[in-house]
């Protein structure tokens, strides 16, 4: 079973032994949730909101409200709390169109629409659970605006996040920091060398509205001072981990491990704005700099640069003599409102849902029909297409295209798109398969961007893709390097580990990405891995229980499975029982590929890895070179099967890995 959803006190709620929501028993103390799909486990996190949402039934509860009850005041994103949310809906069957269950409350929070009724009998094995804070009275209740039309919601693969090993594309991720129960603390600054976090611009206007103005200044700063040489800035996934928080300036630096942070406020009022700024020694908490901008909207792209400019200045001691070029960023468009428009689009395109990534494709096409030339409206409406799949029913070839097509548009009107786009293109290319295009994508994308966390974490997909694990880390370190916070990057870097055998750093690296928002259930078959290289059958045995109920497919097949890893004897019962399902069609050929290379039928592997072929995103490409398949590797098709794939035109080009060769017309590996 997953740990135990909640430990330490004891809940004064009534809801300790458990509640019933509508068709579901939810049972806390054993992170279970039964109903029509059977029993199913809850990460604890994702318990833990289901349970905030249930002690506050009918009430709004605010992001704020969430943290403190939650997470105990600690540092995650608002991406963090929506996966959570996009999690309990899965389980539950819940629409968020038509929400029976949870409904969303722009820029607000959710709400718990379904009555809770206590239950009575207690849970079997209890165990202690936590009191949460005390939580604020939560906001008035609001009327959510009608949802964004969309096609069905459905589970499906994340190559925004990564790879798949039984099945399941993985969310990626780098970094590695100590895991305990103090306040997380960032690796140290490279000595001599600047490190600065630019904390998102509050919003002091009037009009909550305008959040996005305040945000979209915030992510302009970061970009203009990443490009100056000689300082490392910290990337906005972390920055706006932060967001609302109110600790100090210095326990905000050793947590980011930055020497300087950039924090400030807007207030927007109709065409005028008023921008105050101030940069903060974060060792010694002394302020260094500081101003106010009184401008028109319309002047805000030279107050951008202004601001970069003196932050530049105050560090110049410190930063390479190339640093005191000034930074002069040319507007990126003439049409203001165009401008807007774009900000407003990338605030709900970073919320990583279906509905906010839909709204922000609509936001950028309107910047476009404003200004038919605006190259950034191009490359984040490419970004938006891209990524919609990965949240939706959308099919991921026509999205792709679309992706390509919005480029290809955009480069026509502005051709410095061309280069600026480069990290969406080479993300549609990794998810084709087409390595060589994006390996140079890459390439170009890290001398456009050499401090963009996802370019390096896409970049360590890629070379664990194609047998290199080793660079595969160096990437994923270099992302967690300028992304400290993020649960994506984080988790990416537990997957590196492990592909270059340090199981122990994998296994507290999936431990903070678990810590961090991102749980087993974000990448189970990476995790299921891990576990049955160290042995952890029962944990795995239960992940894969889920995961058969969560896609309705038969699990009778999973105890011989977990018995022949147990004991080797046990294998021809476990290949009849696999066999048996694969007949009955209860068993998914993604599942049914892994199952045989485990159980060492290399053939019978082989056949299914053919078959896959055909589904590019449910082919775990990157487990083709993990130690488990050394059996596939050395069967005599296994050459025909990296041609296939395409791999053979990559080596050529950038080189073998260690583990294969060309001998004359066939390729061998080992």
């Amino acid at each position: 079973m997953y740990p135990s959803v909640l430990t330490g006190g004891a809940v004064a709620t009534g809801l300790e032994s458990g509640f019933r929501l509508g068709p579901w028993d939810v049972r806390p103390m054993l992170g279970t949730l039964s109903g029509p799909g059977g029993t199913l486990h809850l990460e604890p996190k994702v318990m833990n909101v289901l349970v905030c949402l249930a002690e506050l039934a009918g009430e709004v509860v605010t992001h704020d409200q969430f943290i403190a009850r939650v997470w105990r005041g600690r540092i995650v994103s608002d991406e963090v709390l929506s996966r959570c949310i996009s999690l309990l809906r899965t389980r539950l069957g819940d629409d968020p169109r038509e929400p029976r269950f949870i409904q969303t409350l722009p820029k607000i929070g959710y709400r718990l629409l379904t009555p809770v009724e206590p239950l009575v009998a207690p849970p079997t094995q209890p165990v202690q659970t936590p009191q949460l804070a005390e939580a604020p009275q939560p906001a008035a209740a609001v009327d959510a605006k009608a949802p964004v039309a969309a096609a069905p919601r459905r589970i499906r693969p994340r190559l925004v996040a990564g790879w798949t090993i039984l099945g399941l594309l993985l969310l990626g991720a780098a970094g590695y920091l100590y895991l305990d129960r103090s306040p997380r603390r960032a690796a140290p600054p490279v000595a001599g060398e600047p490190t600065i976090a630019v904390l998102p611009f509050v919003n002091r206007s009037d009009d909550k509205e305008n959040e996005y103005f305040s945000d979209g200044l915030t992510e302009e700063i970061i970009d203009r001072l990443a490009n100056v040489p000689g300082l490392q800035v910290v990337a906005s996934t972390s920055a706006f981990a932060l967001k609302n928080q109110s600790e100090d300036v210095r326990e905000i630096g050793e947590r980011l491990g930055v020497s300087y942070v950039l924090e400030g406020s807007v207030r927007k009022e109709g065409d005028r704005v008023r921008i105050t700024a101030q940069l903060v020694d974060a060792a010694r908490g002394f302020h260094l700099w500081s101003k106010p901008f009184d401008t028109r909207v319309s002047d805000i792209f030279a107050v951008q640069d202004t601001i970069a400019n003196s932050i530049v200045a105050e560090l110049l001691p410190r930063l390479t003599a190339k640093s005191a070029a000034q930074i002069e960023t040319a507007p990126p468009t003439k049409v203001i409102a165009a401008y807007e428009l774009l900000l407003q689009g990338r605030y709900h395109l970073k919320r990583r849902e279906e509905g906010p990534i839909r709204r922000s494709i609509e936001l950028f096409e309107q910047a476009i029909a404003l200004d038919p030339g605006f190259g950034e409206a191009y490359r984040e409406l490419a970004r938006a297409y891209a990524l919609l799949p990965y949240y939706s029913y959308e099919d991921l070839e026509e999205m792709s295209e679309r992706a390509v097509d919005t480029i290809e548009r955009g480069t026509a009107v502005d051709p410095t798109l061309a280069a600026s786009a480069q990290d969406v293109l080479s993300f549609v290319h990794l998810g084709r398969w087409e390595w060589v295009e994006a390996e140079l994508g890459l390439r170009q994308a890290l001398v456009t961007s050499p401090n963009d966390p996802n370019v390096h974490q896409w970049y360590s997909q890629l070379l664990a893709s194609v047998g290199n694990a080793e660079r595969s880390l160096h990437h994923a370190l270099e992302a967690r390097k300028h992304d400290v916070l993020s649960p994506v990057v984080n988790d990416r870097l537990a997957v590196a580990y492990m592909w270059v055998g340090d199981d122990e750093r994998s296994r507290r690296q999936f431990e903070l990405a678990d810590e961090l928002g991102m749980g087993p259930t974000a990448n189970p078959e990476a995790y299921v891995v891990l576990l049955l290289r160290r042995g952890e059958y029962d944990k795995a045995r239960d992940i894969l229980v889920d995961l058969q109920k969560l896609f309705a497919r038969a699990s009778e097949w999973i105890d011989p499975f977990i018995a022949a890893q147990r004991d080797p004897a046990a294998r021809p019962a476990a290949r009849e029982a696999v066999a048996r399902a694969a007949r009955e069609r209860g068993i998914s050929p993604k599942y049914l590929f892994g199952a045989w290379v485990y159980l060492g039928e290399a053939d019978a592997a082989m056949d299914v890895a053919f078959e896959l072929l055909h589904e590019p995103a449910e082919f775990d490409v990157e487990f083709l070179f993990a130690r488990e398949t050394s059996i596939l590797r050395r069967h005599p098709r296994f050459g025909e099967l990296v041609t296939a794939i395409g791999l053979d035109r990559y080596w050529d080009q950038f080189g073998w890995p260690s583990m294969c060769a060309r001998r004359g017309p066939t390729i061998e590996c080992r």
